[in-house]
């Protein structure tokens, strides 16, 4: 009984978990920035690409999102990040890098979801 009682303890704790933070590389957040136009909303979507080495990265994309209730709001630095709720990460805290995209362009994503 109280093995149940403990792994639906754990379920709920992990179902209510919010994105807390994120961690923004500086040459991301600079790219991102130029990118926007100085826009300091970006969104991570649960779209993919690979890069040069194969490996598979959720996109970032400038502005927030439409569906802004589906997405958790985390303040980073001077950006607002919006992180869908649906997603997880590693640690529970996406990590943005700049990657180099199999076309050769260089592009921002999050290599450290769990899907």
């Amino acid at each position: 009984m109280q093995s149940k009682t403990l792994r639906l303890v754990s379920f709920v704790i992990g179902a209510l978990a919010v994105v807390a933070g994120v961690d923004i590389a500086p040459d991301a957040a600079g790219f991102l920035l130029a990118r926007g136009n100085g826009g300091k909303d970006i969104r991570i979507e649960d779209v993919y690409y690979s890069c040069v080495n194969g490996n598979s990265f959720a996109m970032v994309r400038n502005g927030a999102p439409g569906d802004v209730e589906n997405f958790d709001a985390v303040e980073a630095g001077e950006m607002t990040v919006y992180v869908p709720k649906s997603m997880s990460f590693e640690n529970d805290t996406p990590r943005i890098v700049a990657f180099p995209r199999k076309s050769g362009v260089r592009d921002v994503g999050v290599p450290n979801t769990k899907r």
